[in-house]
C-alpha cells in the first residue's frame, strides 16, 4: 500500500553546477504530472522524466522542480557577415562625409544582429540521474506513509468486523424469534462478504493502485448496512450498525489518500 501523499529532496553536483531536484506527490483521482522551472531547451529531457513517473506511479498530483545552482555556461557567437557590412558602410560614410575613420570593433557589437549568445544545455545526466534517485525515494516515502494508513485501516476494519459479528449473531436470534420480520440476515452476509475481500486488498502485499479499489468495497458494505438499518427497529442492532458505519467511513476517509 502506497500513500498518495509523499515528499523527496535530491541534489547533485558536477564541477561548477549543482541540480536539486524535488518531488512532490498529493492526492489526486489520476495521474497529473507537471515539472517546473524546466529550461525550454531541455523539452525532451522534460518528457523522459514524465515517463519515468508514469512506469512506477497510478495516479496522484506529482509536482517536479528542478534548480541549478551554479554558473551556466553561455555559447557566443558574432555574426562576421554583418559586422563586415556595418565596417563597410562606416567606411564609405566617412569617406563621403570626410569624418575620420576612429572606429573600434567594441563600437560595432551593441549593433544588432552582429552578436549573440545562447544558454548552454543543463547537464541532462546529471539531471535524469537526480530526478531517478527522487522518484526513487519518493516511493519509499509513499509506502511508509502507506503502512501508516494500512495500520489505521486495520484498527478500524477491526472494530467493523467485531460489530458486524454481533449483528449478525443478534439478527439470526430476531428472525427465528419474529418468524423473519426485520431480517437483515442477507444484508449482514453480503456485508461480510464485502469486508472479507477489503481485509485481502488492505493486507495484500502488492503495492499495486488499490485506493479505488478498496473505496468501491467501503460503498458496497455501507450500502449493505443502510439497508440493513432501514429495516430493523431493534435497540441492540441499531446502534451497532451506526458505529460500523463510523468505522467504514474513517476507512474510506484513509482509502483517499491510498494510490
Amino acid at each position: 500500500m502506497r500513500s498518495m501523499t509523499a515528499y523527496s529532496n535530491i541534489y547533485k553536483r558536477k564541477k561548477a553546477q549543482t541540480i536539486q531536484v524535488t518531488l512532490r506527490s498529493a492526492n489526486f483521482k489520476y495521474l497529473d504530472i507537471s515539472i517546473h522551472d524546466f529550461p525550454s531547451q531541455n523539452i525532451l529531457l522534460e518528457e523522459q522524466i514524465k515517463e519515468e513517473i508514469k512506469k512506477k506511479i497510478t495516479r496522484g498530483k506529482i509536482e517536479v522542480y528542478v534548480y541549478l545552482k551554479g554558473h551556466i555556461e553561455s555559447d557566443v557567437f558574432i555574426d562576421e557577415f554583418n559586422l563586415a557590412k556595418y565596417i563597410l558602410e562606416a567606411k564609405k560614410l566617412s569617406k563621403k562625409y570626410k569624418l575620420s575613420e576612429q572606429l573600434n570593433i567594441s563600437d560595432f557589437f551593441s549593433l544588432p544582429q552582429v552578436v549573440s549568445w545562447s544558454e548552454k544545455k543543463m547537464e541532462e545526466n546529471l539531471i535524469f540521474s537526480a530526478a531517478k534517485e527522487g522518484l526513487k525515494k519518493l516511493l519509499e516515502f509513499k509506502v511508509k506513509q502507506g503502512e501508516v494508513i494500512r495500520q489505521d485501516m486495520l484498527k478500524s476494519l477491526k472494530g467493523l468486523k467485531e460489530n458486524i459479528k454481533i449483528i449478525k449473531e443478534g439478527s439470526s436470534a430476531v428472525s427465528s424469534q419474529d418468524n423473519g420480520k426485520d431480517d437483515i440476515n442477507e444484508e449482514v452476509s453480503l456485508a461480510s462478504f464485502y469486508i472479507n475481500d477489503l481485509e485481502k486488498k488492505i493486507n495484500a502485499k502488492a503495492v499495486v493502485s488499490k485506493g479505488r479499489s478498496i473505496d468501491f468495497l467501503t460503498q458496497e458494505i455501507l450500502r449493505e448496512l443502510n439497508s440493513a438499518s432501514s429495516k430493523t427497529k431493534k435497540k441492540n442492532i441499531a446502534p451497532l450498525i451506526v458505529e460500523s458505519k463510523n468505522y467504514l467511513d474513517r476507512i474510506r476517509e484513509q482509502a483517499q489518500n491510498v494510490e
